[in-house]
Formats: structure tokens, C-alpha cells, sequence
């Protein structure tokens, strides 16, 4: 085996070691000619990915936060539980995508190409529309441009600050902004199981052993109609 190559096996073994450790691994890739196939159950936190392939590729339960993905092909690719926070997405092909339960938050999309993509609960939050090509919105679309006003019960709200003391689930800020104050852009989200559901989901989250890979706010979902059944 080359050198190159046992340094490859090498790096990519450190990586997989340091994101089993709870560590955030930076994602660094640009101009590669490689068709890629996606990923699962990944925090992108400040990745850089320029040029790259991604057509027909699948994700599920992933979060690009701080990111720049600029001049990616995810034509005809499969996003699934798919979080976009602060992401420059300039000049990106999502031609033909099917998008499913997908977050654009505060996201750049000059020259972002939508042309024939799929939505299906896809909200995009303080994100201009204006600037992305080929983008028609459909019933299965939610925009959001001012903050929520939502009241909650004393009992979720407590619920919730009580989970910020789970590393796993603070760390990727899904439902915290700091230890005390709340995400409500996302409560939001979830409130539609009602306040009482809401707030006893989140206290069997707390109790929960397994609190891995909660990175989105599907993954949230996926959690909170397992418990309740529905």
C-alpha cells in the first residue's frame, strides 16, 4: 500500500475517532471530480465545500451550520431531515432534489438553483428568497420572516432548559440559544405536537440513555412521534 494511502486510512480513522468522541471535525473538500454519495447523522459545523459532486446522492439527519457549499451539484439528490443554518449555499444546484423536511435558516442563496426540485415541509426562516433561481413554492413550503411569538407552559419550558444539561443535545443548539434562553424559531417547529405532548416527550428525552445524533430538527421529530405513538 503507498504512503498517500495509508495516510488517507490514517486521517480518515482520527476523524471517525474524534466525532465518536463528541468532537466537532471540520469538513474541508474543494473541486474534487469524485461523484460522493452523501452522508447520515452528521454535524457540519463551519464546513467548507466548493465544486463538488453530489448528484443523486442521499442525506438524512444532517446539520451544515457556519458553512459555505458553493457550486455543489446535489441534482437529483435526496435531503431528508436536512438543517441549513447560516450556510452560503452561492451558486448551488439542487435541480431535480427531493427535499424533505428541510431547514433553511439565515442562509445565502445567490444563483441557487431549484429548478424542478421537490419540497415537502421545507421552511425557510429569515432566508432571501429573491436572490435563488427557479424556486416556486408550493403548499408543502413554509416561509418565516418574523420571530415567533409563541407562549409556552412553565412545565415545557423547564423541560426544556433541563435538557441544556445534556451535552449531546446543547452543543448543536437545536433548542437552545445559551443555558437559558430558548430557540424558539425551532419550538416553534415542534409545537405542533401541542405544548403538553411537547413537554413530556422532552422530560423522556431527558431520562433517554441514547441521546446521539440529535443534530436536526427532524431528528427531533423522528423522537417525539416514536414516544407518542404516533
Amino acid at each position: 500500500m503507498k504512503g498517500k494511502q495509508k495516510r488517507k486510512i490514517k486521517q480518515r480513522k482520527k476523524r471517525i475517532e474524534k466525532i465518536k468522541r463528541g468532537k466537532v471535525v471540520r469538513f474541508n473538500l474543494a473541486n474534487s471530480r469524485v461523484k460522493y454519495k452523501g452522508c447520515k447523522d452528521i454535524y457540519g459545523y463551519q464546513s467548507n465545500m466548493h465544486n463538488l459532486i453530489y448528484k443523486d446522492a442521499k442525506f438524512e439527519n444532517v446539520r451544515y451550520q457556519a458553512a459555505n457549499i458553493t457550486y455543489c451539484n446535489f441534482k437529483n439528490a435526496t435531503l431528508k431531515g436536512v438543517d441549513f443554518i447560516c450556510t452560503n449555499l452561492k451558486y448551488t444546484n439542487f435541480k431535480g432534489a427531493r427535499l424533505r423536511d428541510v431547514v433553511f435558516f439565515n442562509c445565502r442563496l445567490k444563483g441557487t438553483n431549484f429548478e424542478n426540485a421537490q419540497f415537502q415541509n421545507v421552511i425557510f426562516i429569515s432566508t432571501r428568497l429573491e436572490d435563488a433561481k427557479n424556486l416556486e413554492l408550493g403548499q408543502d413550503c413554509i416561509c418565516l420572516k418574523s420571530y415567533p411569538k409563541n407562549e409556552i407552559s412553565c412545565r415545557l419550558k423547564d423541560s426544556i432548559i433541563k435538557l441544556a444539561e445534556c451535552e449531546k443535545l446543547y452543543n448543536y443548539h437545536v433548542l437552545h440559544v445559551n443555558k437559558n434562553k430558548l430557540n424558539m424559531w425551532n419550538i416553534s417547529l415542534l409545537l405542533q405536537y401541542g405544548d403538553d405532548n411537547l413537554a413530556r416527550a422532552m422530560e423522556a428525552l431527558y431520562r433517554r440513555k441514547n441521546k446521539h445524533a440529535f443534530y436536526t430538527i427532524y431528528a427531533y421529530k423522528k423522537f417525539i412521534e416514536s414516544y407518542l405513538k404516533i
